[in-house]
């Protein structure tokens, strides 16, 4: 797992060290309207995407045993999905654009719906890849697409392309993905027909698919909400702010997700193992996230200013009560693949529609607040949602919930300390001395604090987290 680990985090840090040096100058080339209609595309495009990847590719991955027969089936079952997908978003897009009165979003879902044809090259391929644990091979790919495709965003946004260089770096993106996964996994596949063996493992998929599909809807209706709510400007300063937060998110917990899915798949008979695992994914999660997220919204009202100009500033109070939010949010999504891996889709069925029925209406009532009122809906409303969730879960997986919060709390709290330093500084050096002089003094400090304080509080966790960088598979 380790070794697993180690390749998906390089790879990561390559291919994300670029995104995220792009994204600085490409947002200084585009404006809060290219964002809007992006962050609304964006969300339907995804929301059909998650009902593939979280499906068929689920399925695949957690099966012991495949032979070419069940894997040309999944191919079949691939082919039939993703045209269908494609086919609903070629449909829906004008009547998209109407409904949120916006009708530069009908061009971009119909070209972003391409992704689904372009995926049929390298999917199943990508997918064995995934299911055997051969990430270095994966993150050659994936370092690679995503430079190639950050680079190119920000050339065209600097050419004067607009929101297109987005979608341009999307479909490069995935072009190069789909055919780096078909040449270091040449596997041939050809469809099969289906047969009565593989009638088990599509109901998986189903309730995989529909599980996850709706989830993602529920976890990122708020961008449909405030399309509906918000101005064309008001939404792509919330999707500003909701991109910035979530990249770190974005970046690590895919990496965390996409091996330890396979990891707890095969060792699904072993529950001892499952726990210790589990518990300590969560410890060193918590005190990874923690610092990043809360010391972002330390940082706010001074990073924005800094690196991406003034024009993005009046998102900075709504980028600080985001991100409050964000260590719950990352560490919740850490029940999926061990549940997944059990086979308890009935859990997560269960947690999804707690999340819909309390977060949804939670929606619509922030949204008549603007960005900051849709914020604070996540902050309010997660945690309660969080406590009761992973109680079920920690009860599916024979987890005590104690142990499951005690790793979390301290974080917390040292965080919540080292956010009130480094905003008090920032307040109190505001118009005395530069930004960038007030965003050193404040990353340096804050780091101090958190690093200090953990290692004085809980310097066992500090150390099991170093030593787990330092291992060797």
């Amino acid at each position: 797992m380790l070794n697993s680990l180690k390749w998906v985090a390089l790879g990561k840090l390559v291919g994300q060290s670029v995104r995220w040096l792009t994204t600085i100058f490409t947002l200084r080339f585009l404006f809060p309207e290219d964002y809007a209609v992006i962050a609304l595309a964006s969300f339907f495009t995804s929301l059909l995407w998650s009902f593939s990847r979280s499906g068929i590719a689920a399925a695949l991955i957690r099966e012991k045993e495949v032979d070419e027969r069940l894997i040309g089936e999944f191919f079949t079952l691939t082919i039939i999905a993703h045209f269908l997908l494609f086919a609903l978003l070629q449909i829906s897009a004008p009547y998209l654009a109407d409904f949120y009165d916006d009708q530069r979003l009908e061009a971009v879902v119909r070209v972003t719906s391409v992704t689904f044809i372009i995926a049929l090259v390298g999917f199943i391929p990508g997918t064995l890849l995934n299911r055997e644990m051969r990430f270095k091979k994966l993150s050659v790919v994936d370092a690679t697409a995503e430079s190639v495709s950050a680079l190119s965003t920000v050339t065209l946004a600097w050419a004067g392309f607009g929101y297109w260089s987005i979608i341009a770096g999307i479909l490069i993106l995935e072009t190069i993905k789909q055919f780096g996964y078909l040449i270091k996994n040449t596997v041939w596949v050809f469809p099969k027909r289906f047969t009565a063996k593989t009638k088990s493992i599509f109901e998986f998929s189903w309730k995989a698919a529909l599980q996850a599909t709706i989830g993602y809807a529920i976890f990122n209706v708020d961008i449909a909400i405030a399309g509906f709510y918000l101005s064309t400007m008001e939404l792509g300063y919330y999707q500003f702010a909701v991109m910035l937060a979530m990249m770190p998110a974005a970046k690590v917990l895919p990496l965390l997700r996409q091996v330890a899915y396979p990891v707890y798949s095969k060792i699904q008979e072993d529950p001892e193992g499952i726990e210790r695992y589990f518990l300590k994914s969560q410890r060193l999660s918590a005190l990874l996230f923690v610092p990043v997220f809360f010391g972002l919204a330390g940082v706010a009202n001074t990073l924005i200013p800094a690196l991406f100009g003034d024009k993005w500033a009046p998102a900075a109070l709504t980028l600080s009560v985001y991100c409050l939010s964000m260590p719950i949010k990352s560490l919740e999504q850490l029940f999926g693949p061990v549940l997944k891996s059990l086979n308890k889709m009935n859990v997560i069925i269960g947690n999804t529609a707690i999340f819909g029925v309390v977060l949804v209406p939670s929606f619509l009532i922030g949204a008549q607040y603007g960005g900051v009122g849709l914020a604070l809906s996540w902050l309010l409303t997660f945690f309660f949602c969080f406590i009761i969730n992973a109680y079920r879960s920690c009860n599916a997986i024979n987890i005590s919930f104690k142990s499951c919060l005690s790793a979390i709390v301290m974080p917390h709290i040292i965080g919540l300390l080292m956010l009130v330093i480094c905003f008090t500084l920032g307040y109190c050096l505001t118009n005395v001395v530069s930004v960038w002089i007030i965003l050193v003094v404040q990353v340096s400090i804050g780091a101090f604090v958190y690093m200090g304080l953990t290692w004085i509080i809980s310097k066992k966790d500090l150390q099991e987290l170093l030593h787990l960088f330092k291992k060797k598979s």
